[in-house]
């Protein structure tokens, strides 16, 4: 029998329904887990690793990412991230349109360690204009780029390759263009038999506008912003009744923190009026991750200050996700299947988190990083590696605005 490729022990496997953890010896064969137990697989492997005790859960699934790192200047580099925060699946969500998807896929899909799967933006140019310097142009003011039939060509020319279709639905995207451009995306969506990812923001259109066009599956990214007129709650503050109608028809709220997409007041006023999201997103991208988003163990950190239990959050980045994209194979560790892996280590010590509202919160659990595996590769931080973060004009504008708007801290 030949050896194993890699033997992971003495670390602690997560039940993400009940909390239990109970020890777990994992071995690694071809890409895929070969081994799964409490015990050893009396089987030697070229790479052994102890784990001391640290917590060795699913490789995460990022729902909402930039990742297009030459087709927008809000692209990051996956494997670069993926080695130092366990997130073994990327969702690109929205960066290339169907003039510049096939981009993505030869430049960056195929060239990753990571699996990275895309949805395509519903504009033509995706996030080209993303980051001008001069003005502010949104993919979809002028609604011409809302190509269908391109984005369909796209769906024949690449077969498989895009998983959802993404519409961001706010001013500052398509401005004034959303009754023309919702219904598109929800034809491109049902032309390619794929999820609809609406990103919501500053109105128009509203939120209330939006939530019709979204079916059982199809995902409300964003969903705890504070901008005028997108948001899930109504100005008392309570959860608008057309959100819960939409949870209670299955459509899926996603966190998509990013850098300007989440405020902890609304976080904790839907939390408390029983919206949990569906899934745990981080939206990182080049104006992200050198701020509130450096990977989405920020993200998880800050909905366990939140209230949120571990076996919530991490479920919220394995499972859940891998569910909306129809991939349950993704998620779980099981022998047989892929040998994505990410082990961590939580540790009781303070988060300072503060969202972009100015809001501070500080958490009580911080999420250390050990190792991440994908594909059964383990994946090296890079030494010295700078972040690719990027100064975003488009969000000095929350500075020093009516927008920005002071939350009390949580006890």
């Amino acid at each position: 029998m030949s050896d194993l490729d890699l033997l992971l022990t003495g670390g602690l496997a997560l039940d993400p329904d009940t909390g239990a953890r109970s020890p777990v010896t994992v071995g690694v064969e071809g890409g895929r887990i070969a081994h799964l137990g409490p015990d050893s697989p009396g089987r030697p492997a070229r790479e052994e690793i102890a784990l001391d005790g640290a917590l060795v859960l699913p490789g995460l699934v990022d729902l909402h990412t930039h990742v297009y790192r030459a087709g927008s200047r809000l692209g990051i580099t996956a494997d670069r991230v993926a080695a130092r925060s366990g997130v073994t699946t990327w969702v690109d969500a929205g960066t290339a349109g169907a003039g510049t998807v096939e981009g993505l896929v030869r430049d960056v899909v195929e060239r990753s360690a990571v699996r990275i799967l895309a949805f395509l933006n519903l504009s033509y140019i995706g996030l080209a204009p993303a980051d001008m310097p001069t003005r502010e142009i949104g993919e979809l003011w002028d609604p011409r780029l809302a190509d269908l039939a391109a984005v369909l060509r796209a769906g024949r020319e690449l077969p498989g390759t895009i998983r959802g279709i993404k519409l961001r639905a706010s001013a500052n995207a398509c401005g004034d263009s959303a009754p023309v451009v919702l219904p598109l995306a929800r034809e491109a969506a049902d032309g390619l038999g794929v999820p609809l990812m609406v990103h919501v923001g500053l109105a128009p259109p509203t939120l209330t506008e939006v939530l019709p066009y979204l079916r059982t599956g199809d995902i409300l990214t964003h969903c705890f912003h504070p901008h005028p007129g997108g948001g899930v709650l109504t100005a008392a503050g309570t959860l608008r009744p057309q959100v819960r109608e939409a949870a209670e028809r299955g459509v899926r709220f996603d966190v998509g923190h990013g850098g300007a997409s989440l405020s902890y007041g609304v976080a904790r006023a839907a939390l408390d009026a029983g919206l949990l999201p569906d899934t745990i997103s981080s939206d990182i991208h080049a104006h992200s991750i050198g701020g509130p988003v450096p990977d989405l163990l920020r993200v998880l950190e800050t909905f366990l200050a939140l209230g949120m239990s571990l076996p919530e959050v991490v479920a919220r980045a394995t499972r859940a996700p891998a569910d909306v994209l129809g991939e349950p194979g993704l998620g779980r560790l099981a022998v047989g299947g892929p040998a994505d892996i990410a082990v961590l280590r939580p540790a009781d010590e303070p988060v300072a988190l503060r969202d972009m509202t100015g809001a501070a919160l500080t958490g009580r659990t911080r999420l250390r990083h050990v190792l991440t595996v994908a594909g059964g590769r383990v994946l090296r931080p890079a030494a010295g590696a700078p972040d690719e973060g990027r100064p975003s004009s488009w969000l000095h504008r929350f500075e020093n605005s009516d927008e920005r708007t002071e939350l009390e801290t949580p006890s």
